[in-house]
């Protein structure tokens, strides 16, 4: 097992010291440069004599960025990813939260800064000076239990909430990752997550531990399919893990017929339900990749269940989430006890040594999520997930909804994602979201429709009364030319609430 994640880095640096590490489409980085750029970044930050202090570092979509995560671990600190398109106040309160003083990023970001009134130091990687031929890097010893970065998620209130990952979990999920899936030093990797999206963590990682390459994608790219998958073919990228929105917009716009990727060995996709409809695509025209459904937390390293797609799945309602990888134990509660048997929804509980260390500088919610119980083998610390799932025939966890969305309504208990999925099949639904106006008492279906339909709310009533229970039935139905996504590349439902309940509908 390894000390620290930095000893992946130095080991990739001994074994290919001239292998491309990082590559953006404008620059590349080799493992000796990446190395080099650590080292002076560290530099940079050692000025401060800090230790174990989260360094904030503006998440730029390029190499750079990287060089910037690893330089903060290098000088004993954990780095805190920011979303450079943040509205300012979100900037701020994440740096007031966490107590930032060290700020990095690029002469690109000044203005971010200017807009902050940051009083402490910011180091743009212009600035950090090239490093002689000669340098000496030597991982320090790191607790395995000290902090490697610190996430914010907006969670369902918008205020930001910092998860810190610690050393040993982020080492405990790759090392069960890499042992799970059929994974080679020839891969490259094709990132598609932003950096300041917890998921950009499973590349990166993934990279330096088996040395091998990471393929930054072009954002645009994924408004221009064809362009996307030349890029892929040109790049040899042969190992993707995407948000399903990325993955459906492809579908959607089904490039296949005209190209299709030739190197691409493993498509992943985790972060939220992917439409069977828009993988059936993808499978149909490429049934010789390797197809996986991913589900994990921000409150965990990495992911703590995987289902390994196969065609039969084309037929079912939902794709399962499978079953949890050998470093983690799920369990599903309803009523305060285990469930085993199918079809019985409860909520997920993860037990692992993945688990995030805790919320920064939030006890309440810390005790709230992370719990310690008897599952029937002794007190063990766990993740209240706040997600429902129930088992299928097979064994297999399928996910339900969340917890937040469960709603109670003409004295039934519905949960929104089973409405969501259930209209997710109709082939004029390109995608959709259900909410809940509880002063009205009635469901919302907001709705966007794949290309080349038209269909009117009354003919998509009309269609779910035939698939649906009545008591499921939307009350109201929005079509919209796209449904918002946020920044992560999901859908949006706190604007979606913000737009058709708190600020009434338009």
């Amino acid at each position: 097992m390894q000390n620290s994640i930095l000893e992946y880095l130095l080991n990739s640096y001994k074994e290919h010291p001239d292998r491309v590490a990082l590559s953006d489409g404008k620059n590349i980085c080799t493992y000796r440069q990446l190395v080099k750029q650590v080292v002076a970044v560290s530099n940079q930050i050692n000025r401060h004599n800090f230790n174990n202090r989260p360094i904030g570092v503006i998440g730029n979509r390029n190499i750079n960025t990287v060089a910037q995560f690893f330089g903060v671990l290098y000088s004993g600190n954990y780095y805190v990813p920011i979303d450079p398109d943040m509205p300012t106040e979100k900037i701020k309160m994440i740096v007031e939260d966490a107590g930032i003083s060290v700020l990095l990023g690029e002469n690109s970001n000044k203005i971010i800064i200017e807009k902050l009134f940051f009083e402490g130091s910011f180091y743009p990687f212009e600035n950090i000076g090239k490093m002689p031929n000669s340098f000496t890097f030597n991982v320090p010893l790191i607790n395995g239990n000290k902090p490697a970065y610190m996430i914010y998620t907006s969670g369902s209130t918008g205020v930001p909430k910092g998860v810190i990952k610690s050393h040993n979990s982020i080492i405990s999920f790759i090392e069960t990752y890499t042992n799970t899936f059929n994974f080679s030093d020839d891969e490259i990797i094709g990132n598609q997550t932003p950096f300041f999206f917890d998921a950009s963590a499973k590349d990166i990682y993934l990279m330096i531990k088996l040395g091998c390459t990471m393929e930054i994608l072009p954002t645009t790219l994924f408004s221009m399919p064809t362009e996307l998958i030349d890029y892929l073919n040109k790049k040899h990228v042969t190992y993707a893990c995407w948000v399903p929105t990325a993955i459906s917009i492809v579908a959607q716009l089904n490039p296949f017929s005209y190209i299709v990727p030739t190197t691409l060995r493993k498509l992943y996709f985790v972060g939220e339900v992917l439409q069977i409809k828009h993988l059936s695509v993808w499978m149909n025209n490429l049934p010789n990749i390797e197809y996986v459904n991913l589900y994990g937390s921000t409150e965990t390293a990495g992911v703590s269940c995987y289902y390994k797609v196969t065609p039969t799945d084309l037929d079912k309602e939902k794709l399962p989430i499978g079953k949890p990888f050998k470093n983690c134990k799920v369990y599903i509660i309803n009523e305060g006890k285990v469930v085993e048997t199918p079809n019985c929804i409860g909520e997920l509980f993860v037990v692992s040594d993945t688990l995030a260390i805790e919320y920064f500088n939030d006890k309440d919610k810390t005790e709230k999520s992370f719990l310690n119980i008897d599952f029937g083998e002794g007190a063990q610390r766990c993740l209240k997930t706040g997600d429902l799932a129930s088992y299928d025939e097979n064994g297999n966890i399928v996910f339900a909804s969340r917890k937040d969305y469960q709603i109670k309504h003409m004295g039934r208990r519905i949960e929104l994602g089973e409405i969501e999925s259930v209209c997710s099949k109709l082939e004029e639904i390109n995608r959709c979201c259900c909410i809940y106006d509880s002063k009205k008492k009635r469901i919302i279906l907001v709705c966007s429709l794949s290309q080349n339909y038209e269909l009117q709310p009354q003919e998509i009533k009309r269609k779910l009364k035939e698939r649906l229970s009545s008591y499921m039935i939307p009350g109201k139905i929005i079509v919209l030319n796209s449904i918002p996504i946020n920044a992560n590349g999901k859908i949006d439902r706190k604007k979606i609430n913000e737009l058709y309940l708190e600020q009434g509908e338009r």
